[in-house]
């Protein structure tokens, strides 16, 4: 029988271990969605994380240290996401969070995220996630945010010589953002909105909103939207034989948006990062070596090739590690790295933040894809 003395050494030496391995790990939470409504964007969010925390580990880490993910699954709930925020800024001992993958919960923890003094780099599409950026210091994006996306597209359009432009958009966080913006900015690009429409998310037609639009007769017509609704809605628009330039919203350049929206997604145009196209990349741009060995290495580890979503995370705690490797552990440090960042070549965009940008991306990140046959190719 072990002595109270014995006892006592064992659990020192125990204690010293459990303390030993914390000091030689970073721990990054994750608030990314893996089931819910909102699992398509949230699974490829985690792999993405994934991969990037094991392939940091496999060269030695940060300053010697091995990086750990703490994901929670929020299932997309605004309130579990708080909860979980909570917890892991409060009592897990993180010094970053890699963000839900939707704008609604990156919202919901904006004050929870600014009062732990904690930086966030979110993988929402909005840009009132972090704007003003003075009053959310602590806020980061990684994706393509609606503005820079929706520049590129009305290029676009004026290059086609559209002048009337119509909108269905999603009642969310995401789609009402994207009205806003277009709202304001399409005036500059010479478009007129001849009408814009809403559906709920859990609506399965469109075709009443949809025939609204087609007797405004626009130029080309824009449905901003995340998830199934999507689809549904592209579908709708061929059904009720609409003729005019479909054109989507980043999140439509996911294999699931093809998969629901089958031929009726042939032809609709969509503002994308480049992870569909690296073949069509000149060799000089920055962007296209990373791409490739982002793609090889998911499709090594995962067997199927990588959601857009997957590189908006994987430039998450890739940014977060480079800047725990310049400022160490010290959240306060870590977000003045991350807000220091410069040129940083990530696969869904070439980033650079400062105290009145914390979005990142650069324009030129952004490509214009469309669909033939069922495949992502480069708009002409």
């Amino acid at each position: 029988m072990m002595t109270t003395k014995a006892m006592l050494a064992a659990l020192i030496l125990m204690t010293s271990a459990v303390g030993a391995q914390a000091e030689d790990t970073i721990k990054i939470g994750g608030l990314l969605e893996t089931s819910g409504p909102l699992a398509s964007l949230g699974q490829p969010g985690l792999e993405g994380a994934m991969l990037a925390i094991e392939q940091i580990n496999a060269k030695g880490g940060v300053a010697g240290k091995k990086l750990e993910l703490d994901n929670v699954n929020t299932e997309g709930d605004n309130t579990k996401t708080v909860t979980a925020a909570k917890r892991l800024v409060e009592q897990s001992g993180v010094v970053a969070l890699v963000g839900p993958m939707n704008s609604g919960s990156s919202y919901a923890i904006i004050d929870t995220v600014q009062n732990a003094a904690t930086p966030m780099i979110s993988n929402g599409g909005s840009r009132g996630i972090v704007l003003p950026a003075q009053d959310k210091k602590w806020l980061f994006l990684s994706p393509l945010t609606d503005v820079l996306v929706q520049s590129v597209m009305m290029t676009d359009m004026q290059k086609r010589g559209a002048k009337k432009i119509a909108l269905l958009y999603a009642d969310s966080p995401f789609g009402t953002s994207g009205r806003d913006q277009l709202v304001k900015n399409a005036g500059s690009f010479g478009l007129t909105l001849v009408a814009q429409e809403s559906y709920a998310n859990a609506d399965k037609d469109m075709t009443p909103q949809l025939t609204k639009i087609r007797s405004a007769q626009p130029d080309a017509v824009v449905i901003w939207a995340t998830g199934p609704g999507q689809a549904i809605a592209a579908k709708n628009y061929r059904q009720l034989g609409l003729t005019a330039p479909l054109y989507m919203s980043h999140a439509a350049n996911d294999f699931n948006f093809l998969r629901l929206a089958g031929g009726s997604a042939d032809d609709v145009l969509i503002p994308s990062s480049k992870i569909y196209v690296i073949d069509s990349l000149k060799d000089s741009d920055p962007q296209k070596a990373a791409l490739r060995r982002f793609v090889t290495d998911y499709q090594n580890k995962y067997g199927k090739p990588p959601a857009t979503f997957a590189g908006n995370a994987y430039d998450a705690v890739n940014m977060i590690a480079a800047a725990i490797g310049k400022a160490g552990t010290d959240r306060a440090g870590i977000r003045d790295a991350i807000e220091g960042l410069k040129d940083y070549v990530g696969v869904t965009a070439v980033y650079s933040y400062g105290p009145d940008d914390h979005f990142g991306a650069k324009a030129d990140s952004v490509v214009m894809l469309t669909v033939k046959d069922g495949k992502f190719t480069l708009a002409q």
